[in-house]
């Protein structure tokens, strides 16, 4: 049964909270320190509560949510996301998901920020089950796009002004002749 688990750095070190199962924490070096750490607290804590008759709460699972959202937002700020959509060259959907992901540090790697994960459950016998890891490459932010823009923005207007004054001199040399 997955719990989901949040992840947070401080200090230096992660915290891994399981908040349906209250008072379920760990600590650990790393992510995955904290994850494992996370599993054997999760087994502990379910193992305590059904000793001492207490209700277990169910996890909810992916099944829960469907993944589709009706949101209502203000006139001015959809028409400002739908143009920087525009200007990403992505669907707004598209956009407001990886807004949505980066702002939370989901799906990235080395950043300082929350991450919600699934912490495997217990098996048949009481055992903790394997957690499977996924990898991937963090994605360029929407800041760094941004910039990367107007840097090229920048050199774009410089080779033109240096075109045009090359254009001038030549025509100056021209005319003077």
């Amino acid at each position: 049964m997955p719990y989901p688990v949040t992840l947070v750095h401080e200090q230096g070190e992660w915290l891994a909270t399981i908040d349906a199962l209250p008072g379920c924490t760990a600590r650990g070096a790393t992510p995955d320190d904290a994850m494992e750490r996370a599993s054997e607290a999760m087994a502990a804590w379910l193992v305590a509560a059904r000793r001492e008759g207490k209700d277990v709460p169910e996890p909810k699972t992916a099944g829960s949510h469907s993944g589709r959202l009706l949101l209502r937002m203000p006139q001015t700020l959809h028409a400002e996301l739908a143009r920087t959509a525009e200007r990403e060259k992505v669907s707004l959907n598209q956009f407001i998901t990886d807004t949505l992901a980066g702002a939370l540090g989901w799906r990235t790697t080395g950043r300082k920020a929350q991450v919600a994960r699934a912490v495997p459950g217990l098996d048949d016998d009481g055992d903790v089950e394997p957690r499977s890891a996924s990898s991937g490459e963090p994605a360029a932010s929407t800041e760094e796009r941004s910039r990367i823009s107007s840097t090229v923005f920048v050199l774009n207007a410089i080779i033109v002004a240096l075109a045009a004054v090359v254009a001038i001199v030549v025509l100056v040399v021209f005319l003077w002749q």
